[in-house]
């Protein structure tokens, strides 16, 4: 009913049906908003657009500019990017301009990505809007979308690569690790490895454990140690099995070889539990290699415990297996445990 009133009265009135769904709540204001946009838009872009740019910043007004000028690149591309460019607002240029060049890229990809490379000069407005032409190159056709992302310069060549690998990911995942295989081939050999081919790796990880975690962590255990590019897949791969089924997760994270993969693990699961069960991340806490990384998550875990059940956070560091000075700095700093009484010679410790 809300559907078919905003179509209706978008279509005679939008402003004043505008005002009225301003008054609804949560799902219902974005849906009717949107029928209601959607038709203004068909006969008055520029005043659509002009509405949307002036509501308070979040999220959904984000995503309604988005869409509003996706279609109008549709009927007249050369207004639309103009109002786009005008923007005052970088979270409202880089939305709109998205939306611009994704409608641009689906009709000719290729001069949607000659704009983006040669016209905008902000790395963090341009590398979004990559995102968007890449995706929608990638749509029409794989191949292509690779080579131009490939001859662009480093960081736009990962940028664009990294939403193709999305993209692929999405619909076909084992066809995306295996485009991923094929970058990781003409790694270098010795040297230093730019954080961007971690980056794809992870997103790759992401995309594909959030439907099958197990192959997409079998995957991720193949990936090079380098660059702490398996570290950061198999971080993800984490996150994504905890929320899925937590119990298999941690039998899998038990299962990896020690280092520093297994800590990179262990140590998503902390930060994911340490509100919720912070018994249970704080075992994951011991159970790190490194010593600055094990005390700093313990000393974590135990801040947040020490706020919701106090004595079960000092019981905890009463049996923790660390060096007394660690346990004796912890409970002095957290309030787990009496300090000290000076004596009247000012050594600590006597009555």
């Amino acid at each position: 009913a809300l559907h078919r009133l905003a179509s209706r009265w978008g279509r005679s009135d939008p402003r004043a049906a505008l005002r009225w769904s301003e008054g609804l709540t949560g799902r219902d204001q974005f849906s009717t908003m949107e029928d209601i946009l959607r038709h203004w838009s068909e006969e008055d872009p520029a005043a659509a657009a002009d509405y949307v740019a002036r509501l308070p910043g979040s999220e959904h007004s984000l995503h309604l500019l988005r869409d509003l000028s996706h279609r109008w690149a549709e009927t007249d591309r050369t207004a639309a990017l103009e109002w786009s460019m005008a923007l005052d607002d970088p979270a409202l240029r880089m939305r709109a301009l998205r939306g611009v060049t994704s409608s641009w890229a689906e009709h000719n990809p290729a001069e949607a990505a000659a704009f983006t490379t040669d016209s905008l000069e902000n790395t963090n407005e341009r590398h979004h809007v990559l995102e968007a032409v890449a995706r929608r190159w990638a749509e029409r056709d794989l191949q292509e979308a690779l080579q131009w992302a490939r001859d662009l310069e480093p960081g736009d060549q990962h940028r664009a690569t990294q939403s193709v690998l999305r993209l692929v990911a999405e619909h076909n995942p084992s066809e995306a690790a295996a485009l991923y295989q094929d970058i990781a081939n003409d790694l270098p050999a010795t040297g230093q490895i730019s954080r961007e081919y971690r980056h794809m790796a992870q997103e790759v990880a992401r995309v594909w454990s959030s439907s099958s975690p197990a192959d997409a962590a079998q995957w991720a255990m193949t990936l090079p140690e380098r660059g702490s590019i398996q570290r950061g897949a198999v971080g993800d791969v984490t996150e994504q099995w905890m929320r899925i089924d937590s119990m298999a997760a941690g039998e899998w994270i038990r299962s990896l070889p020690s280092g520093r993969t297994r800590d990179g693990a262990s140590e998503r699961v902390v930060h994911m539990t340490a509100h919720t069960d912070p018994g249970s991340a704080f075992a994951w806490a011991q159970s790190i290699s490194e010593d600055h990384r094990r005390f700093g998550l313990m000393h974590h875990t135990l801040t947040q415990w020490s706020n919701t059940d106090r004595p079960a956070a000092q019981q905890a560091l009463s049996t923790a297996d660390i060096p007394p000075e660690i346990r004796q700095r912890f409970g002095a700093e957290l309030g787990l445990t009496p300090a000290p009484v000076p004596s009247n010679d000012g050594q600590p410790g006597a009555e």
